[in-house]
């Protein structure tokens, strides 16, 4: 049993930096001594490890099952920041413990018992449905939750499906409870041990440990990507707009980041070095491929790594993190390198896993240190959609993903458009019972390292009624933020990203559909999805411009209203299909890109792999 907490004031940390409105901190640490919420004396609430968080003068407490592992106090106790999670250095976590022998079946039953907030759970190198008994539901490895909300979480084997031992994370995804202390070990064991029983019967599998296998197979195809890891003072998330606007109780939107960290591939250091303005990591690959991460550090100061929760790895050599009791170093000081070891197993299906960094976890992601793999159908290719460039071994959010319909599960798939947002945030404060209330986001917050903000564009010209329009009508000018492009009909696969997230987001597309579960039949469409940070959401349109299939410029964005006038928007441009801005997916530029239609239920469809 899991339960999520907030409102801890025993894992309270005094905020130190980002626009924190209202009384000193005294005065507000004060305010929260009640009879129901005892807090600690002041001397002993320690200074948060993430200071740009903004919001209250204190954040609101965290924890698992009454229990918590602050980042403050370990750091307190050795201040190196790649060592937070190692158990050789600050023993285990007082978080509870699971302990399970490869091959074991683990349930975890969640209960969100906040007050407050929406958190998320987050586990390493293991997945489950979100739809236990639906096979055709995709696999995940982090779900949001809300307030009272509850999920029984069934990973079918310790050690993932490739049976590799070592420890593991669960965790709290949301920056501020994760830091304070919302995360634990899952430590899978090969060999017989004293202190815990075998299970009578096994859920899955032959009865016993079964052997441990290569984390990828011998006959795997090999995609290898040479990342390194940089300071990117000059991020700017508008280059149009002032560095920084105001927006309530002396509070700023902030547009800048000097002490921006971002992955980029080594061809491509020199061009982001000028001007250029980059978009984070996005690496593909397919089901079945083995990946090979080489990471060099060419950070100035911070140990950096490379971790990607959600595929399968050997916890002892490339969860990129110091967990546990697992051995080495994963982290690379500046100037060293290392390659990382991923497997897309078929096991796992077509999904997309976030990727951070554990040199330093408490401000890295937060400064840009994340990207994304996404992983495709068996034996795809990815081509650039304006130039057609094979791009399958670049660094690009946005593809074309071409489908090698000989391959067995393949046969009905067609072509889709394919793109990656990441949103960041670090707001506090807006929607908790901090006084005085806000109404508006700030700090720093956007999509892909852009971000729009209505107040900027109120100062451009655009009035309220027309905030989504062009504010100069002699000078059009599109958002910042990405541009996703499709011709009307097609296919659209939007993997949604929670890079660094303070709080849960909402994504929409006006006027656009999509199945709750891609590969589910009978799932229930929906406008709108939840997401969290740490999490991944795979948003598939079954047609670019609905139903209809309709040309036109729609608008996605942050649903939560805050979120989306701080910046969090941008355009779904919707093309006819004779317009050849971007390449047609298959045959001639007037070849029909209409929807396929479900005679029946007159509802587009997508049709799932047989390798899932």
């Amino acid at each position: 049993m899991v339960h999520i907490m907030d409102t801890v004031p025993h894992t309270v940390n005094v905020v130190t930096a980002g626009n924190p409105p209202g009384q000193p901190i005294d005065v507000a640490l004060e305010a929260g001594r009640t009879v129901s919420f005892i807090m600690p004396p002041n001397e002993m609430i320690k200074m948060t490890p993430m200071p740009f968080l903004n919001g209250g003068t204190h954040t609101t407490g965290g924890a698992l099952n009454f229990r918590a592992e602050p980042f403050a106090q370990r750091l307190a106790n050795n201040p190196d920041t790649s060592k937070i999670f190692s158990s050789k250095v600050h023993g285990d976590p007082s978080t509870a413990m699971l302990r399970a022998y490869l091959g074991d079946a683990m349930v975890f039953r969640l209960v969100d018992v906040t007050m407050n907030e929406s958190n998320v759970f987050t586990v390493s190198g293991h997945t489950f449905w979100t739809e236990r008994y639906a096979q055709e539901a995709n696999r995940k490895n982090s779900i949001h939750i809300g307030i009272a909300e509850r999920y029984d979480l069934v990973v079918p084997e310790a050690g993932g499906p490739r049976h590799q031992p070592g420890d593991y994370m669960f965790f709290n995804g949301r920056s501020s409870k994760f830091s304070e202390g919302a995360w634990g070990i899952i430590r899978v064991i090969e060999k017989p041990i004293d202190d815990l029983k075998p299970l009578p019967t096994k859920a899955y599998g032959r009865p016993g440990i079964p052997d441990i296998l290569p984390v990828c197979p011998s006959e795997a195809p090999v995609k290898s990507f040479n990342v390194v890891a940089i300071d990117h003072p000059g991020m700017s998330f508008n280059v149009n707009a002032e560095e920084s606007i105001e927006v309530d109780f002396e509070r700023r939107i902030e547009l800048r980041n000097p002490e921006a960290k971002i992955y980029v591939l080594e061809d491509e250091v020199q061009k982001v070095a000028g001007d250029y303005q980059p978009m984070p990591l996005t690496l593909r690959a397919n089901i079945g491929d083995c990946l090979k991460v080489h990471l060099t550090n060419k950070l100035k100061e911070s140990r950096a790594s490379f971790s990607a929760f959600g595929l399968v790895f050997d916890p002892t050599d490339s969860q990129g993190v110091n967990l546990g009791n697992n051995p080495g170093d994963q982290t690379l000081a500046p100037g060293e390198s290392r390659t990382y070891t991923y497997y897309a197993d078929p096991f796992n299906g077509e999904t997309q896993s976030l990727v951070w960094d554990f040199g330093n976890a408490a401000m890295n992601p937060r400064n840009g240190l994340f990207g994304g793999i996404i992983i495709g159908p068996k034996g795809s290719s990815y081509r650039d959609p304006k130039t057609g460039e094979d791009i399958s071994l670049k660094n690009s959010w946005k593809a074309d993903v071409i489908i090698d319909r000989t391959i067995q599960g393949n046969e009905g798939r067609v072509n889709y458009r394919d793109v990656a947002l990441y949103f960041q945030d670090e707001d506090n404060i807006i929607g908790t019972s901090f006084m005085p209330y806000v109404q508006n986001v700030a700090g720093l917050l956007g999509v892909n390292y852009r971000a729009e903000p209505y107040l900027y564009r109120e100062e451009a010209g655009c009035s309220l009624g027309r905030m989504f329009q062009p504010c100069e009508v002699d000078n059009p000018q599109d958002p910042v933020t990405p541009v996703i492009e499709a011709h009307a009909g097609d296919r659209v696969r939007i993997h949604v990203f929670g890079a660094s997230s303070e709080q849960n987001g909402m994504f929409t597309i006006e006027k656009h559909e999509w199945p709750i579960e891609p590969f589910l039949p009978g799932a229930d469409m929906i406008s709108t999805v939840e997401f969290s940070g740490s999490e991944g959401i795979d948003v598939f349109l079954p047609s670019a411009g609905g139903k209809w299939a309709m040309a036109g410029d729609y608008v996605w964005s942050n649903g939560r209203l805050p979120y989306s006038q701080s910046g969090q928007w941008g355009y779904f441009r919707v093309l006819p299909n004779t317009d050849q801005r971007i390449l047609p997916l298959s045959g001639s530029v007037s070849s029909n890109k209409q929807a396929a239609l479900d005679h029946d239920s007159g509802v587009a469809r997508i049709i799932p792999t047989v390798a899932k």
